[in-house]
């Protein structure tokens, strides 16, 4: 059924620059979510369509369309390490900093999920030297005694 002025379901127009540009409204699991921008009208009534008609065969997956910017694992642990402020913490972090750096290089922080975490907490464990473990064990156990 038509509606009034051709005002199609979904479909939002903004003007950007002196422009008019479209975007597209859906709702997806009880969220609303938008996609665009459109250069046409046209445009985003494809747009609208496909997803719609994706919705209904269960193929729609909102991530494949969202064109956001995106975090790398190295600037994240970067950006971490520059809130520590004891100092002697600061070479730990530094040293465990590197290490997931050097694991996780080159890749996204959405990429990373639980089960990449596990596998390398895990390699980390095995990876490390047990005497050097004992050693941090000692000096940790010493420091206690120390203060007390």
């Amino acid at each position: 059924m038509a509606r009034l002025g051709r005002k199609d379901r979904g479909l939002v127009a903004k003007i950007r620059e002196g422009k008019q540009v479209w975007y597209v409204r859906l709702y997806h699991h009880g969220r609303e979510r938008r996609f665009g921008s459109f250069p046409t009208k046209t445009a985003a009534r494809d747009f609208y369509e496909k997803a719609k008609l994706e919705q209904k065969e269960g193929r729609f997956f909102p991530e494949r369309y969202q064109k956001g910017g995106y975090e790398l694992v190295d600037t994240f642990i970067d950006r971490y390490l520059t809130t520590i402020g004891q100092r002697k913490t600061q070479a730990d972090e530094r040293r465990f900093g590197a290490w997931w750096k050097a694991r996780f290089k080159g890749q996204r922080l959405q990429v990373i999920t639980t089960s990449t975490l596990e596998e390398a907490r895990h390699t980390l464990l095995t990876e490390r030297n047990p005497l050097r473990i004992l050693k941090e064990l000692r000096r940790a156990r010493n420091t206690k005694m120390s203060r007390q």
